[in-house]
């Protein structure tokens, strides 16, 4: 195939497949906004904020996981051994399935914690704690769910992903809107009857994908290659290890940044930040499918020996982002109050986070510069520069910049969000230059 279609065939089935999952978060904030009366929905929108920060932080653990796994996947794809890329996506769900039991066992015993730390109480607190409790009991299934889609992606099959992340959605809607608004005993259980409608989609979501890995095309789970085989688990934790400290330091200094809005103390500025964090996350969504596209072909190139197309291929990605981020920006830009409107009736979110999106329309270019080029470089292994990349623009850029903007000048929400988005430019740029700079290209996997 032209470059061109190989882009359009490996973006397409995971934009298709993000945009899915991003219905699957937003429907649960959609049903928590319009929970009566309004304080509890109030109530409940903040708590879903903390716990979808909290639920970022699995889905960045289960995705240190994937992002090992794939590197070597696509490589031996690449290299015509799939002797080898079998034996990556065993270990790949054996390690999938440790991490999410011990990811969901800490979060639930520090779930209350979580939430006080961001400045939860009362109703919210409440909330926060069951939302989270009944999501973990799924945690190992949606670890299951993520990593095998991942490897499937890395193979090339980015359409069977897709497919079944829309199922997961399908069966999201359907059992949160039953155990939410359904007659006694089913319904009637609110905040917990969301969570879980979603445990129960991750977990349909998690045995259908394993059933597609088991009849094998491409790639194939067998039984053989779940018995522990510490060589090729050794490669994936090899990359996923600096992809793990990245993504815990990325999270733990974006959960300060949840401290910092806690410290404005100010009910309700909790959910209106992540109604503009999520509306925002529909921008980045074709920038995240291209970013796929790019490592995969950056690594299949790789492993072919053809560092020239595995650059091209980045840069092409790199530019078909850039150009469509830029105009979701430009609507964040021009209609933010109309977005809001759309997704919650809550007068205090409507007033709010219209502002936060007008911010962030404006960086959406340099957004695209940090997604696609981090993961081009990612999926060459090379996780160890854009962990160092991702901690010096997270720790000397973005939480003072919120800080002394949002609590220092006294800013408030808007503030912290100036300073958010001026780090992201920061990070486009160094992003920018790594992959200008060429070392990457020389990772060994």
């Amino acid at each position: 195939m032209s470059l061109r279609r190989q882009v359009w065939v490996l973006a397409i089935w995971p934009l298709l497949e993000q945009v899915m999952a991003f219905l699957v978060g937003t429907v649960d904030m959609v049903l928590a906004a319009r929970l009566k009366p309004e304080v509890l929905a109030v109530a409940a929108n903040d708590a879903l904020g903390v716990a979808g920060y909290v639920g970022w932080l699995m889905g960045l653990m289960m995705g240190a996981v994937g992002i090992g796994a794939s590197a070597l996947v696509a490589r031996a794809i690449g290299g015509r051994h799939k002797r080898l890329a079998n034996a990556a996506l065993g270990q790949a769900i054996l390690l999938a399935v440790f991490v999410g039991a011990a990811i969901g066992l800490i979060i639930f015993i520090f779930a209350e914690p979580i939430a006080g730390l961001a400045g939860m109480s009362g109703q919210a607190m409440d909330y926060c704690r069951v939302y989270l409790r009944i999501l973990t009991v799924a945690a190992p299934m949606s670890a299951v769910l993520f990593v095998g889609g991942a490897c499937l992606r890395a193979a090339g099959d980015t359409r069977t992903p897709f497919i079944v992340v829309v199922l997961v959605n399908i069966v999201n809607i359907a059992a949160s809107l039953l155990f939410v608004y359904g007659p006694d005993p089913i319904g009637g259980h609110g905040v917990a009857g969301i969570a879980a409608g979603t445990s129960v989609a991750w977990v349909i979501g998690a045995v259908l994908i394993l059933a597609v890995l088991a009849r094998g095309k491409v790639i194939k789970l067998r039984l053989a290659r779940l018995r522990p085989h510490w060589h090729t688990a050794r490669r994936i934790i090899r990359i996923a290890i600096p992809q793990l400290a990245e993504s815990l330091g990325i999270w733990g200094g974006n959960f300060l940044v949840l401290i910092i809005i806690g410290k404005l103390a100010t009910d309700g500025l909790l959910g209106s930040h992540m109604w503009a964090v999520r509306i925002e996350s529909a921008s980045f969504l074709t920038g995240f499918a291209l970013a796929g596209a790019a490592a995969i072909l950056v690594g299949q190139y790789l492993g072919a020996n053809d560092p020239v197309m595995a650059k091209r291929s980045a840069v092409y990605c790199c530019t078909l982002a850039v150009a469509m981020m830029s105009l979701s920006g430009l609507v964040f830009i021009l209609v933010p109050d109309v977005l809001i409107a759309a997704v919650s009736p809550v007068p205090l979110h409507q007033e709010v986070a219209p502002q936060l999106l007008w911010i962030c329309g404006w960086v959406q270019p340099f957004f695209a510069l940090a997604i696609v080029l981090s993961h081009a470089i990612k999926g060459a292994g090379d996780t160890r520069s854009t962990m160092i990349i991702g901690y010096v623009s997270l720790f000397v850029f973005r939480l003072p910049a919120a800080y002394l903007l949002g609590i220092y000048f006294d800013l408030g929400l808007a503030g912290v969000w100036y300073g958010l988005c001026g780090e992201m430019v920061v990070r486009g740029l160094l992003f920018t230059a790594r992959f200008a700079q060429g070392g990457w290209l020389k990772t060994r996997v």
